[in-house]
C-alpha cells in the first residue's frame, strides 16, 4: 500500500554557536544570533549551527540547506538530508552545522532551505562590520 506524501512545513529556522544534545534527547542551543559582526573582511566566522524544525507532514523528503552570498546566487556552503515522517504531528530538527565560514564583505547573506529541490524558505543572515566605538 502506498503511503500518501504531504508536504511538511518549515516552522522555525534559528542560528546559533553551537548546540548540543543533552540526556533524554533534549537539544541545547548556544548563542542565539540574528547578526554576524567583524572587526574587518573578508572575515572568518569560525562555527555557527542552523537549526531548521519540520513539521506537519508525511513521507520522505530531501532537505537542502544552502548559505548565499549577498548577491542570493553564489552558494558558500551546503549540507543535505533525508527528512522522514511517518505522520503529520511527528516533528523533525535539523541541526546543519558551520565551519571557517568565510564572508567577504558586509551585507546580508542568505540562509536557503529546499524540500525536494523547492525554496521553503529564505532567511537573512546580516554581516556587519563593528568598530571598537560600538563595543560596550
Amino acid at each position: 500500500m502506498a503511503m500518501n506524501k504531504i508536504k511538511p512545513r518549515l516552522s522555525y529556522t534559528l542560528l546559533c554557536d553551537d548546540v548540543r544534545q543533552e540526556l533524554g534527547g533534549k537539544f541545547s542551543l548556544m548563542g542565539l544570533f540574528e547578526s554576524i559582526y567583524a572587526n574587518s573582511f573578508p572575515a572568518v566566522h569560525p562555527r555557527f549551527a542552523i537549526v531548521n524544525e519540520w513539521t506537519g507532514g508525511k513521507g520522505d523528503f530531501k532537505l537542502k540547506i544552502r548559505l548565499l552570498a549577498v548577491n542570493k546566487q553564489d552558494v558558500l556552503s551546503e549540507s543535505e538530508a533525508t527528512l522522514s515522517l511517518f505522520n503529520e504531528t511527528q516533528k523533525h530538527r535539523d541541526i546543519s552545522v558551520r565551519f571557517n565560514t568565510t564572508f567577504a564583505v558586509p551585507g546580508t547573506y542568505w540562509v536557503e532551505m529546499l524540500l525536494d529541490g523547492e525554496r521553503a524558505a529564505l532567511v537573512p543572515l546580516p554581516v556587519q562590520m563593528i568598530s571598537d566605538k560600538h563595543v560596550h
